[in-house]
């Protein structure tokens, strides 16, 4: 993995959701917006869930996302209700700020090192958001450019309930977002992650 040494991924974070409107600011790579889990998502349960992907039309989102709960898993009650409204309203977020009309959903049950390497997307942007257990690490600056020579200098973190856009190598070839999924295997933690991409 190389990016241009003469640019550096920037990110932009703030304690509101218009953070995520810097995505399309091209010397930001990654805008991030610092939030409180909304209410009801702690009390998840993650017993038995099968992992959600589909495709849909944003405006037509409701209906396949409640089926899509059901398949997987996810038991009526407050906490899927607020699970379903948080993935709705974040989808409608990214459409308008992406200006597409078709989202891919993907809310996955993470217990291995998946996606362990640093590393960039070859997507246009992504957004990414952990409801459960690590969120995502990224790097910026000279320790995104290094991030081949050996362990990175700093290794930043997500909390969960932020959520982050993730400027992909189809949008900036030169400072893509640079980020991984937390080491997680054999300590018996579990992540739930939202992962938000155009369609």
């Amino acid at each position: 993995m190389s990016i241009d040494t003469k640019e550096r991924p920037i990110v932009l974070t703030a304690g509101n959701i218009e953070a995520l409107d810097a995505i399309r600011d091209e010397d930001i790579s990654i805008a991030l917006w610092e939030r409180e889990l909304p209410a009801g998502l702690s009390e998840l349960n993650l017993d038995d869930i099968a992992d959600i992907r589909f495709t849909a039309d944003i405006d037509e989102l409701h209906g396949p996302l409640d089926d899509a709960l059901d398949e997987a898993g996810h038991r009526k009650g407050s906490p899927r209700d607020a699970l379903h409204n948080d993935i709705v309203a974040l989808a409608k977020c990214f459409a308008r700020i992406m200006e597409t009309d078709l989202v891919e959903i993907r809310l996955e049950h993470v217990t291995t090192n998946a996606c362990k390497k640093f590393h960039a997307d070859y997507v246009t942007a992504r957004l990414i958001t952990t409801y459960m257990g690590q969120g995502t690490q990224w790097l910026e600056g000279d320790d995104a450019a290094d991030c081949d020579c050996g362990e990175p200098h700093k290794i930043q973190q997500m909390a969960a309930g932020d959520i982050a856009l993730f400027k992909g190598r189809l949008w900036s070839a030169k400072a893509p977002a640079i980020h991984r999924s937390p080491p997680i295997e054999g300590t018996g933690e579990e992540r739930l992650v939202l992962v938000i991409n155009p369609a």
